[in-house]
């Protein structure tokens, strides 16, 4: 995809990717357990990674949660008038299910940081960072704005990194979030000299860059780590799509579908065991 293109879709907010996801949601609304599993598969490795950046626990245990959480959405789904939804319902249920009975330490001290955060931080990172959301779908899953979104990521690169937020003064946090929100933008060559101008102004946050850059690729490593292979992700698939056509639609009352075409607020919490 060539960069004029993806500046397009970022200014759109759109893409074929997004444009299939709603035309999934849209049909399994009507009770079409075929295309919820497309929906749902493209959610699948967030839910997985999530949980494996939890707790330790057994796979099969995560991967038994998981399709717990995806069965249950699809009772709920004809609450969802809009992908985002949908995927403020998936945030949900993953923050309200996140395990809490458990050991939180690893062999590598990056994923037990990671386990230390707390679940909304948690995922709000691991989508923006594991599962390359765009800071638009990370920010209203988040019920907050862009800006604030890219200073909470700042604070946890940093506190992932072993550096007090608090240690650094307000230009030095300002400077960082503004290279935090530079990841998510097109290349820009005025906005960019005059960041390297602000940067340089800064020593310690050249420093700190480079730090967070180093975090990327150990990111990318965690993300495989967890990642369920080819067979647990076509079990997972399979057992969620065997449950849905068993299991019947919520249907919400017509005052929660009319305020939720406006804002998605009327919809259940739930827990699975």
């Amino acid at each position: 995809m060539g960069q004029l293109q993806r500046c397009l879709l970022r200014l759109t907010h759109s893409s074929p990717e997004r444009k299939a996801r709603r035309a999934a949601l849209f049909s399994a609304k009507k009770c079409n357990p075929e295309s919820y599993l497309a929906l749902a598969a493209n959610y699948l490795d967030l839910a997985v990674v999530y949980f494996g950046n939890s707790i330790n626990e057994a796979r099969q245990t995560r991967l038994d949660r998981t399709s717990q959480i995806f069965n249950v959405l699809w009772q709920h789904l004809p609450y969802a008038e809009r992908v985002s939804d949908f995927e403020y319902m998936l945030a949900s249920s993953l923050i309200d299910n996140s395990p809490k009975n458990g050991s939180v330490q690893s062999e590598d001290p990056l994923v037990t940081r990671i386990r230390l955060l707390d679940p909304r931080v948690r995922f709000a990172f691991l989508a923006y960072e594991f599962e390359r959301w765009s800071s638009r779908w990370v920010a209203l899953v988040m019920r907050t704005k862009p800006g604030a979104l890219h200073r909470l990521l700042a604070q946890t690169r940093c506190e992932l990194c072993g550096i007090n937020w608090n240690s650094l003064n307000h230009e030095e946090q300002d400077c960082l979030r503004a290279i935090s929100s530079s990841f998510d933008k097109c290349p820009n060559l005025r906005v960019n000299r005059a960041l390297c101008k602000r940067v340089g102004r800064c020593p310690r946050i050249s420093e700190i860059k480079a730090q967070w850059l180093e975090l990327r690729s150990d990111i990318v490593e965690i993300r495989h780590h967890y990642l369920p292979s080819q067979e647990e992700r076509e079990a997972t698939l399979n057992s969620i799509f065997s449950q849905t056509r068993q299991i019947d639609m919520r249907r919400p009352a017509l005052v929660d579908r009319v305020v939720n075409t406006v804002h998605f607020s009327r919809h259940e919490r739930f827990k699975v065991s």
